[in-house]
C-alpha cells in the first residue's frame, strides 16, 4: 500500500510539471504580434461564432454547442458536456489566420461530437462507485491515480480521434484542413508523453498528416503555404522516408489507416442517423448522477 502512495505522488509531481512545459514549450518564433490592448470581446466573439457555425452547417451538425471566448492571455481552447467551446483570447491573438482559427474549433467540436468529456466522467464515476466507501486516506488516493492513469490513456487516444474528425469536418467547409499541422505545430511541443494527457506534437502531426493523405490525398498534394506547416511537412517527409524504408513499418501504417477509415464511416454514419448526438453523452450522465 504504501507503494500505491509513493507511485501516486510521483505521478502528482510529474503532472504538475508536464502542465508548466507544455505551456512553456511553445515555440517563441510564432509569437503573437497582437497587442492584447487591442482586444474586442464583442467582435472575436463573432469571428468564433461565424466559424463555428460554418463549420456546423457544412458538415449538416445540429445546432446546440455554444460558442464562447474568453480573456485569458493562455493559449488555449476547450470544449466541455455542456456542448461549450471555449476560445481563449491568448488563442485568437496567436493563430496565423482564420483557418488556423477554424482547425481548433474543429479540434473541439470533435471532442463533442465522440462524447469524450462524457466517456471520462462516466470512468472516473465507474471507478468512485467500485471503491470502498471510507475515509481512510490511503484508499482515497489510490481511487485518484486510478482516475488519473485511466485520464492519460484516454486522453491520449481522445486527442487523436477529435484531430482526424476536425480533418473530416474540415474538409467539407472553405477552410484548408492542413491548417490544423499548421497550428499544432506551433503549439504543441515534442515532449515525452509517458505522463501527458496529451500525445507528443510530432506523433500528433504524423497521425493528421497520415490519415489526411490516406483520405483525402487530393488535399493534401495541394498543400498549405504557411511557414510553419512547410516546417511541419520538412519532419513529416523525414519520417515517411523512415518508414517507406522499412516494409514492416508502411505495412502497419497502411493497417491502422484501413481501421481509422473504418471508424470514419462508422462516426459519419452515427452523426447522420441521430437527431441530436449532442444529447447521447449528456443523457448517460444525468442517469448516472440521477438528475
Amino acid at each position: 500500500m504504501k507503494k500505491i502512495v509513493i507511485l501516486t505522488l510521483i505521478l502528482s509531481s510529474i503532472f504538475l510539471f508536464q502542465a508548466f512545459y507544455n505551456i512553456k514549450n511553445i515555440n517563441p518564433t510564432y509569437a503573437a504580434t497582437t497587442s492584447t490592448a487591442n482586444w474586442n470581446e464583442e467582435a472575436s466573439l463573432k469571428r468564433v461564432n461565424t466559424i463555428g457555425a460554418t463549420i456546423l452547417k457544412a458538415n449538416n451538425l445540429p445546432e446546440g454547442i455554444t460558442f464562447k471566448v474568453s480573456d485569458d492571455e493562455s493559449i488555449n481552447a476547450y470544449a466541455n458536456i455542456n456542448k461549450e467551446v471555449y476560445v481563449y483570447r491568448g488563442l485568437l491573438e496567436y493563430v496565423t489566420n482564420d483557418e488556423e482559427l477554424a482547425a481548433v474549433i474543429a479540434h473541439e467540436i470533435g471532442h463533442i461530437v465522440n462524447s469524450h468529456s462524457a466517456k471520462q466522467t462516466i470512468i472516473n464515476s465507474i471507478i468512485s462507485s467500485i471503491s470502498p466507501s471510507t475515509t481512510n486516506a490511503v484508499l482515497s488516493t489510490s481511487v485518484e491515480a486510478a482516475k488519473q492513469l485511466s485520464s492519460m490513456k484516454v486522453s491520449r487516444e481522445d486527442e487523436f480521434e477529435a484531430d482526424l474528425t476536425a480533418i473530416d469536418l474540415l474538409q467539407k467547409t472553405e477552410y484548408n484542413p492542413l491548417a490544423l499541422i499548421s497550428v499544432l505545430n506551433k503549439i504543441c511541443g515534442n515532449y515525452v508523453d509517458l505522463v501527458s494527457t496529451h500525445p507528443s506534437g510530432e506523433k500528433r502531426l504524423m497521425n493528421i498528416y497520415d490519415y489526411a493523405d490516406y483520405n483525402y490525398p487530393d488535399m493534401v498534394k495541394k498543400g498549405y503555404n504557411t511557414d510553419s506547416y512547410l516546417k511541419a511537412r520538412e519532419l513529416i517527409w523525414a519520417n515517411l522516408k523512415i518508414r517507406k524504408e522499412n516494409p514492416r513499418k508502411l505495412a502497419k501504417a497502411q493497417k491502422e489507416q484501413e481501421k481509422l477509415k473504418q471508424k470514419k464511416l462508422k462516426r459519419a454514419k452515427k452523426m447522420l442517423n441521430s437527431n441530436d448526438p449532442w444529447n447521447t453523452s449528456l443523457n448517460i450522465i444525468q442517469q448516472l448522477s440521477g438528475q
